[in-house]
C-alpha cells in the first residue's frame, strides 16, 4: 500500500515554491492558463523524498505511514525532474532533495511582494547550493592566508581538518565537530571558496 499525499498537501507543496520546480538547475514554472478559459494546466508533481511504499526510491522503513505522506516528506518538481530523481536515487538522495526543497522555499519566500528580477544566481546562492547538500556530512575545511604579497586567489594553505556541516544560509556556513573535542564555528560565506576532491568524493571549503 502506498502512503500518498492528500490533495491539500500537493497544493501546499506547489504553493510553497511559487509553483516552480525545486531543482535549482531547473526552476521551471509548473502551472499556467489553458487556452480555454478559465481552466489552468499543471506539469508539476508532488514527489516523495523517501518513497511512499517499500521498494520505491529512497525508501525509509523507519518512517510511519503518517510521516511518509506528511508534507515534510514531499518536494515539488516538474514532471521531468520528478522522473529524473526517481530513476537515479543514488545521485539524488534524500539529503540532496531536502536541500533543494529548503532553497526553493527560501527563494519563494524572498520573492513575495517584490518585482521579478532577472534570473541571476549570486555568488552566495552558488555557494549555498553547493554546501547545503552536505549538511550533517563530513567535509574538509582548509584555512588559507589572505591573498596578497604575490599570493593569488585565496593565499597559501595553512592547514586543514575534517569537520561537519551543521547549517548554511546565504550569509554564513556553520561547521564543527560533536563529542568531547566538539566545537562550532560560523564562517561568513564571503570568506569561503569551494572545491571538490573528486578522487575522495568530498567537499572542501577553503577559508581565507
Amino acid at each position: 500500500m502506498r502512503d500518498d499525499f492528500t490533495e491539500e498537501t500537493k497544493r501546499n507543496l506547489a504553493a510553497r515554491t511559487n509553483h516552480a520546480c525545486s531543482n535549482p538547475d531547473c526552476r521551471a514554472s509548473t502551472s499556467g492558463p489553458q487556452s480555454i478559459s478559465p481552466k489552468a494546466l499543471n506539469v508539476g508533481v508532488a514527489g516523495h523524498i523517501t518513497a511512499a511504499a517499500s521498494g520505491g526510491p529512497r525508501y525509509d522503513p523507519a518512517l510511519t505511514p503518517e510521516q511518509r505522506c506528511h508534507q515534510d516528506n514531499g518536494i515539488w518538481l516538474c514532471q521531468n525532474c520528478g522522473k529524473l530523481v526517481d530513476n537515479d536515487e543514488t545521485r539524488y538522495d534524500a539529503t540532496l532533495l531536502r536541500a533543494w526543497k529548503t532553497i526553493a522555499e527560501r527563494r519563494a519566500l524572498n520573492s513575495i511582494g517584490r518585482a521579478a528580477q532577472p534570473s541571476h544566481e549570486t555568488d552566495a546562492q552558488r555557494k549555498l547550493r553547493a554546501i547545503l547538500p552536505w549538511k550533517d556530512k563530513t567535509i574538509k575545511l582548509t584555512q588559507m592566508t589572505p591573498p596578497g604579497n604575490g599570493q593569488v586567489l585565496i593565499g597559501r594553505e595553512l592547514g586543514s581538518s575534517f569537520c561537519q556541516v551543521f547549517d548554511c544560509n546565504e550569509f554564513v556556513v556553520t561547521v564543527g565537530k560533536t563529542g568531547n573535542d566538539g566545537f562550532k564555528r560560523a564562517i561568513p560565506l564571503s570568506r569561503i571558496e569551494i572545491s571538490h576532491d573528486t578522487a575522495h568524493e568530498w567537499l572542501e571549503l577553503q577559508e581565507r
